[in-house]
């Protein structure tokens, strides 16, 4: 049972995580949609919401996406 308790904590924390990059990476749209850009005070609130780390991997991962062209920007 303690490796059952293990796994599902896992789980729980990288659905978490996951959760975390999805509102990070639908604000950062957002925002690039509405002022053309990321504004700093959106990532401001977004790292202290969420961390550091999980806004900027997602700042950089969206920032990529449309580089390559995956993402439209209107």
């Amino acid at each position: 049972m303690g490796l059952f308790k293990h796994n599902s904590e896992t789980i729980q924390g990288e659905l978490k995580k996951n959760v975390a990059e999805l509102e990070c990476e639908e604000a950062i749209i957002k925002d690039k949609e509405q002022f053309g850009r990321v504004r700093n005070s959106m990532m401001k609130v977004l790292r202290a919401k969420h961390s550091e780390e999980i806004a900027n991997r997602t700042l950089n991962r969206v920032n990529k996406r449309m580089q390559k062209g995956y993402l439209n920007q209107n």
